[in-house]
């Protein structure tokens, strides 16, 4: 068995994976859209499953009231206003070597999120806001790139595997919402950190099925859950074939 081999042993003797799995996983590139708590989270499995690249973008600085959710910074970070994409690629890049991490200090928007999503296989939601999912979420009809939502907020989320023509998009699941509307976010509500960690591993998951070759064992539908009420379920979703973006007769902008 080589290093490499062993690296991800406990891997390749899973039913599921096996040896032509974790090759396709070492062939396979994704976009870390954000490197909060979900993002943090997320960057981290890829890395160390195995995943050939893993591009990570976010343009903020590591805070003192990030730390009970965001696991990929400590202190230091908080008290030097790290940035995020800057220590936390450093300490993506120590977790594996064999990975490819690219790790940009930008924020996502309307004028570049085609360019970072289009060279790769699958783009993980580490969002904080609805507005930028939205924009993801065009970004993948027009480019019909997979991508995985996944929102958390208090002690509950949502989290929904999106492959644009074959399944229904974001704007499906919440066709009333405007991208410019006010929700609520963490600042009011709060977040417990094991919401964040159960969302983004739900989520890694999801994603080492699709990308090691097994996308019919991904989830339809979309899971709900509210680890304080011990309440989980899978919501069936309908494709918008009549107004939304992802219909055929019309091209998302």
């Amino acid at each position: 068995m080589t290093a490499t081999d062993n690296r991800y042993s406990r891997q390749i003797v899973f039913w599921g994976l096996g040896e032509e799995g974790q090759q396709r996983l070492a062939e396979s590139s994704v976009l870390v859209a954000g490197l909060g708590a979900l993002g943090g989270t997320l960057a981290q499995l890829m890395v160390r499953s195995g995943v050939g690249r893993v591009r990570v973008v976010d343009h903020d600085r590591v805070s003192l009231d990030n730390l009970h959710r965001q696991l990929l910074y400590d202190e230091g970070d908080a008290e030097q206003a790290a940035l995020k994409a800057e220590t936390g690629g450093r300490s993506l890049k120590a977790m594996n070597r064999l990975v490819k991490i690219d790790a940009v200090t930008d924020r996502l928007s309307g004028d570049n999120i085609l360019d970072y999503m289009a060279d790769v296989d699958l783009v993980l939601d580490g969002l904080d806001n609805f507005p930028a999912r939205v924009q993801i979420n065009t970004a993948a009809v027009r480019l019909q790139k997979p991508w995985i939502y996944t929102g958390v907020l208090g002690s509950g989320g949502n989290v929904m595997v999106i492959r644009p023509g074959q399944t229904p998009c974001l704007r499906c699941v919440f066709p009333d919402v405007s991208p410019d509307d006010s929700l609520p976010g963490t600042e009011t509500v709060g977040i417990l950190g094991p919401v964040s960690a159960f969302a983004a591993s739900f989520s890694a998951n999801e994603a080492l099925k699709y990308l090691s070759g097994s996308p019919d064992k991904c989830l339809t539908g979309m899971v709900r859950f509210d680890l304080w009420q011990n309440d989980f379920e899978v919501v069936p979703v309908k494709r918008n074939l009549k107004d939304c973006i992802c219909s055929p007769s019309r091209e998302a902008v």
